[in-house]
C-alpha cells in the first residue's frame, strides 16, 4: 500500500516496530520499494519514509533484536539516517519528508526516554544528508560511529581522556553507503593518521567492512596502520539480558580497543 500511495505521488509513512520484520516484506521493501527508481529509468520517484526502532538491550530475544544497517545497506535504492539525538532526528526526518527517495530512519529504544534541546524553529530545522557531525575533536584517532553509539561514545570522552588520547568523534548520521560523508572523515585522518569504526550491530549485520576498505582505498595515504573495527558477537540475542549483554560492547570495551587502535601507528 505504502509503495503504491509513494509511486502515485503521496508521501508515505511506515513503521516496523521491529526490523526483523521487514524480511516479511522483503520482496516490497527491497525488490520493489529500493529498485523502483532503477527499474523505470528514474521516472518513478519514491518518497516513502520508514521508521523502525532497535531494541537490542531489552531482552526481545533474536527475531526482534535486529539492527537493519546492514541489510537495508545491500539495496543502493534506499537512503538510510541515524540519529543520535532529539536535535538531529528533527532536521533529518524534515529533510526525508522532503526527499523523493525511499528513506530508513534507525531509531535506538535507548535513546526513547532521553531528553535533548531541541531547534526552536523544529518545523524549519534541516539537517542536509550526507552530512556527518563531529561530536568531538581531537589528535591520535578518528572514531566514526553513528546512531545511539555516537550518544555513547561520547559518554566517554573523560574515559578516553585518562587513558591518555585524544579522540576525534565523528558521527556519520547518514549511512547508506553512497551517503557516507567520507570528506569529513578524510580530513579528520589527515589530523590523526588511524581510525577505529565501532558499532553496535553483529558484525556480519554492520557496515565497518565495507567502510574500513573505502577508507583504505580513498585514505591510505593518510593512515598509520590499519583501520579497526568493533562491533557485537554474531548471535542472534538472547531473551536473558544478562547473556544479551554479553553479546555486545560495552564503554571500557570501546575504550581499550580505542587505545589499542591509536598506538599501532606509534608502533
Amino acid at each position: 500500500m505504502a509503495a503504491g500511495a509513494a509511486i502515485s505521488g503521496m508521501k508515505s509513512i511506515i513503521e516496523i516496530i521491529f526490523p526483523d520484520f521487514s524480511l516479511v516484506a522483503a520482496d516490497q521493501i527491497f525488490n520493489q520499494i529500493g529498485k523502483a527508481r532503477h527499474m523505470y529509468g528514474n521516472t518513478t520517484d519514491i518518497p516513502l519514509v520508514l521508521r523502525t526502532r532497535i531494541a537490542i538491550g531489552c531482552g526481545y530475544g533474536g527475531q526482534h533484536s535486529m539492527d537493519p544497517v546492514g541489510l537495508y545497506a545491500l539495496f543502493s535504492g534506499w537512503r538510510i539516517i541515524a540519529p543520535a539525538n532529539a536535535f538531529d532526528y528533527i532536521g533529518l526526518f524534515n529533510t526525508a519528508m522532503q526527499s523523493n527517495d525511499p528513506i530508513l530512519i534507525i531509531e535506538h529504544h535507548q535513546l526513547y526516554p532521553l531528553k535533548f534541546p531541541v531547534p526552536e524553529n523544529e518545523i524549519d530545522y534541516f539537517v542536509p544528508l550526507n552530512k556527518a557531525r563531529t561530536v568531538t575533536e581531537g589528535d591520535d584517532i578518528t572514531l566514526i560511529t553513528y546512531g545511539v553509539m555516537a550518544y555513547r561514545c561520547e559518554k566517554l570522552i573523560s574515559g578516553f581522556i585518562e587513558k591518555g588520547i585524544s579522540v576525534e568523534i565523528i558521527d556519520l548520521r547518514t549511512i547508506d553507503l553512497p551517503g557516507l560523508d567520507f570528506e569529513t572523515i578524510g580530513e579528520s585522518l589527515k589530523k590523526t593518521g588511524a581510525a577505529i569504526i565501532v558499532e553496535e550491530a553483529p558484525a556480519n549485520h554492520s557496515i565497518g567492512a565495507k567502510i574500513a576498505a573505502e577508507l583504505t582505498e580513498m585514505c591510505f595515504d593518510y593512515l598509520d596502520g590499519p583501520v579497526m573495527r568493533l562491533a557485537s558477537f554474531d548471535v542472534p540475542n538472547s531473551v536473558s539480558k544478562v547473556l544479551e549483554k554479553e553479546a555486545g560492547i560495552d564503554g571500557e570495551t570501546i575504550i581499550n580497543n580505542t587505545v589499542l587502535a591509536a598506538k599501532r601507528k606509534w608502533e
